[in-house]
This record gives structure tokens, C-alpha cells and sequence, in this order.
């Protein structure tokens, strides 16, 4: 359990990290995925010398990992531009919406109809998203800011959905070479996306490659490497409560480093999505 509010809070500490390098979104997703791999090496030769590579890394899953990387690359380039626009906080808010994707996104591929109550948790979730986004009260607006974290809810859910389905038939897995794999694919689609639309910047200033190898380090590596080993410890629910717990992290965050304050209306939103978020994990667990 402590994992994973340590994962949490990194993954909430890598959003404020994002917030503060104020530099070009695509160019920041692929240089936190990329610096990552080399970090996750020494992890991949430990997982390599403990598995059999044949039935922990089939083919399927190593193309699973390739296609979900690209999914990431996309999730990574929307939510930081995303956090550009409208903040940490709410950024990281929004892209919890990806437990509600998910099981739409098994309808649309395998046909399993979604749980009845999704009926109405996507609604009260929508309107969740604008109190958040300043819809109401005396915030201002950001349609693209809200727009980019949905898109990047929909990546990760996308990602989450064929890193599930390509998962090898073993007890034991290689979990990290899988990441480094998805690390360098998602890294290469968000630097192939930067480079094809011009947004490519190499960073030039030091502290530039600094902030970028601590968000590697915090936003793959770690946030990663708690979560992989306490979710084998936890039940489903309980998981996925406790990474509910990242976005109020992020808020409280943006707020003590940026004083990047959200409103009342914008708090109601948040608490409306984290507990719709919570809803669909506990009813998707009873429906098993």
C-alpha cells in the first residue's frame, strides 16, 4: 500500500515536473521515454538472467509492447500539452477518465458490453470534467487543455488494453523489458511526431537535461517500479483506489510549487471524477 502512494506521488511529482520545464510538449514525452530506457536496463538484465525468455517475452507480447508504446507516445504528447494549458492538477485529473474508456473500448473490439451502471457514471463523470475545466464559476476556460487530457485518458486506456491482451500466458513475466520496449517506442512516436509537425527543440541549457533525467527517473522508472510490485500484493480495487490518490497529489502539488489554485467549482469537479473513477473500479470488480 505504501508502493503505491509512492507511485502516486511521483507520478503526481513528474506532472509538476512537466509543469515547471516550460518546454515543448512532444519534445518532453519523447525525452522522458527515452532517457528512461537506459535507466530500465539493469532491471532487464535481472529480469533476463531470472526468466525464460521464450514464454515471458512471446512474440505477441513483445509486439503488444511496440503497438502500446506508440499508444503512450500519443498519451504522453497530449497530457503534457495538456498540463501546459490548464495545469498539473486538473491535467492529471482527466486522465483517470482512461477506467471509463476501457471498457468501451472492449465493447468496440470484442463486443462485451459495458457494466449497466456505466450508464450513468459516464454522465456524472462528464460533468465532472466541466466543473474541472472551469465550465462554471469564475475560472477560465481552456476547450484544448481539456480536449489534449481526454485524448491523453484515451491513450493511456488504449495502452492499458493491448498491454492486457498481449500478456504472456506465465507466472513469470518480464515486466521492466516489457516498459523498456514500450519506453523506446513511445519515445521514438513522440520524437517522430515533434520532428514531422517542426515542434522539435533540442534542449541546449543544462538544467534543461537535468529536469528531463529527473522525469525520467520519477515519471517511468519509479512510478513504475512501485507500482509493479505492489499491485502483486493488492487486490484490483484497492489498486486502483490508491492511484485515484494521484491526482490530488498533483493539485496539492501544483499549488505549494506554482500556486496554481484551483477554484471550488474546479475542486468539486476533481472530487467528481476521482470518485466516479472510484465507482467504475469498484463495479467493474463486482461484475467479475
Amino acid at each position: 500500500m505504501v508502493l503505491m502512494l509512492l507511485g502516486s506521488l511521483a507520478m503526481a511529482s513528474s506532472a509538476s515536473i512537466i509543469f515547471n520545464l516550460d518546454a515543448e510538449p512532444m519534445t518532453v514525452a519523447a525525452f522522458r521515454c527515452l532517457l528512461a530506457v537506459p535507466m530500465l536496463l539493469p532491471f532487464v538484465i535481472w529480469e533476463m538472467r531470472r526468466v525464460d525468455i521464450r514464454q515471458a517475452l512471446p512474440r505477441a507480447t513483445v509486439l503488444g509492447a511496440v503497438v502500446g508504446g506508440v499508444a503512450i507516445g500519443v498519451d504522453y504528447s497530449f497530457y503534457n500539452t495538456s498540463i501546459s494549458l490548464i495545469g498539473p492538477g486538473l491535467a492529471t485529473v482527466l486522465i483517470n477518465l482512461q477506467i471509463v474508456f476501457l471498457p468501451l473500448i472492449a465493447w468496440l473490439i470484442e463486443g462485451t458490453r459495458p457494466m449497466k451502471q456505466l450508464a450513468v457514471i459516464v454522465p456524472f463523470m462528464v460533468t465532472g470534467v466541466a466543473l474541472a475545466a472551469g465550465a462554471f464559476g469564475d475560472a477560465e476556460l481552456n476547450l484544448f487543455g481539456v480536449v489534449a487530457g481526454l485524448i491523453a485518458g484515451a491513450g493511456y486506456a488504449t495502452y492499458l488494453a493491448i498491454i492486457r491482451r498481449t500478456a504472456p500466458a506465465t507466472l513469470r513475466p518480464a515486466p521492466f523489458t516489457v516498459l523498456t520496449i514500450v519506453c523506446l517506442s513511445s519515445g521514438l512516436t513522440a520524437g517522430g511526431g515533434a520532428l514531422g509537425s517542426g515542434r522539435f527543440e533540442m534542449p541546449t541549457q543544462v538544467p534543461e537535461w537535468l529536469w528531463l533525467l529527473a522525469l525520467a527517473f520519477v515519471g517511468q522508472v519509479v512510478v513504475y517500479l512501485c507500482f509493479n510490485i505492489a499491485m502483486t500484493g493488492l487486490n484490483e480495487v484497492i489498486a486502483s483506489t490508491l492511484m485515484l490518490t494521484g491526482p490530488i497529489f498533483a493539485i496539492v502539488l501544483g499549488f505549494l510549487f506554482f500556486r496554481d489554485a484551483p477554484t471550488a467549482w474546479q475542486l468539486l469537479g476533481c472530487a467528481t471524477i476521482i470518485a466516479g473513477a472510484w465507482w467504475t473500479a469498484v463495479a467493474q470488480r463486482r461484475t467479475r
